[in-house]
């Protein structure tokens, strides 16, 4: 009897649940069913045996902003050249709201815009001189940006007030009538602006809180600058005058031209651009303001912009930094600090008044 071997059963795993029914293969047309049936026994097949999640997007987050930039400020503030010589209320006020807000203010009527042109035209004689004279007996008064006399533009400086050797030095170098035309014509224009930046000084005194207790003074004498923008350039940008302090060491800056012009005011709040009337006078407030006011009055550069398209040919600007010889409180700020500030009396000097009052009782009541 032979034995038989049997193979080993497999084990047998129960489903769950009964698998649902694959789809009947698609057919054509030409079988018994059409394939519009198959493809509805496909989709009710995919929907019962697929479990698609719901999924939701995260909220979105708002959008940030790597660059903001602020507002530009408005254009200074402007105050009429009688009012402010005057010492009226309104525009004293104006004038120093506008010094603390923007660190500039318009003085509008200060000088009739055609003597502006006059001493404007006669200044072109002195930039006319020659480039020999300019680099040895006028190297004082003469500064240039480059090299070359066509390529950035020069400066002319005039010091005020004008020494007696300056005067006849100018004079030997300039040809001619030149320079006593200049000096005629040129004076009446900065007297006028001298004078706006001595009312602007007062406003500015009268109207400061916590001044430093120390007078600001300075030696540095005022500057006449006379600026001839060439055709190739928008703006230059010059250098120290020597032994003279740099324009941010000063009180004032007094902007003037002759017809209207743009000029770009940058302060620490930004820039505007705005355009001056002929005639009209911008005053600037200087570091050494500001450090005296100990910040009440801030610190604003102006600067004209040329505009090629307009005027093809060099143009000639005018600004005088401006330095008082001294920059005390008025009289009625000064009464007012005394009366405000309450009087101290020293330890020693009581201790007096007490002696003084023993004597007296001991004497007169013993």
């Amino acid at each position: 009897m032979t034995a038989t071997s049997r193979a080993p059963r497999r084990p047998r795993i129960r489903p769950r649940g009964p698998p649902p029914a694959p789809p009947t293969p698609i057919r054509t047309a030409r079988g018994a069913r059409s394939a519009a049936a198959d493809e509805r026994v496909l989709a009710e097949f995919l929907e019962a045996s697929l479990r698609v999640p719901d999924l939701a997007l995260p909220p979105r987050a708002p959008r940030k902003r790597f660059f903001s930039f602020p507002p530009a400020p408005p254009p200074p503030r402007e105050v009429p050249s009688q009012a402010l010589a005057s010492g009226d209320a309104d525009a004293a006020l104006r004038a120093a709201s506008a010094a603390a807000e923007s660190g500039a203010f318009a003085v509008a009527g200060a000088i009739d815009a055609s003597e502006v042109r006059e001493a404007v035209e006669a200044s072109r004689a002195v930039f006319a001189a020659p480039d020999e004279v300019k680099r040895e007996q006028l190297a004082r008064w003469f500064r240039r940006k480059d090299d070359e006399p066509t390529a950035g533009g020069e400066e002319f400086c005039w010091f005020r007030p004008v020494s007696p050797d300056e005067d006849r030095a100018l004079g030997a170098a300039l040809p001619g009538s030149t320079y006593r035309v200049f000096r005629d014509r040129m004076d009446t224009v900065a007297s006028r602006m001298e004078n706006v930046a001595k009312n602007a000084i007062k406003v500015l005194s009268d109207n400061v809180k916590n001044p430093k207790d120390s007078a600001l003074f300075t030696e540095a004498p005022s500057i006449l600058r006379l600026t001839l923008h060439n055709s190739c350039k928008s703006k230059t940008s010059w250098d120290e005058f020597g032994s003279t302090d740099p324009p941010n060491s000063h009180a004032l800056n007094i902007h003037l031209s002759e017809r209207d012009r743009q000029i770009c005011l940058r302060n620490q709040g930004g820039s505007t651009i705005f355009t001056s009337p002929a005639g009209s006078m911008l005053v600037t407030i200087g570091k050494q303001v500001q450090e005296w006011s100990n910040g009440q009055f801030r610190t604003a550069v102006g600067e004209v912009l040329y505009e090629m398209t307009d005027e093809p040919g060099p143009f000639i600007s005018l600004e005088l930094v401006y330095s008082p010889d001294d920059l005390h409180l008025s009289e009625v700020g000064r009464q007012a600090r005394c009366i405000d500030r309450p009087k101290a009396i020293s330890f020693r000097d009581q201790i007096l008044v007490v002696l003084i009052l023993l004597f007296l009782f001991y004497v007169f009541w013993r």
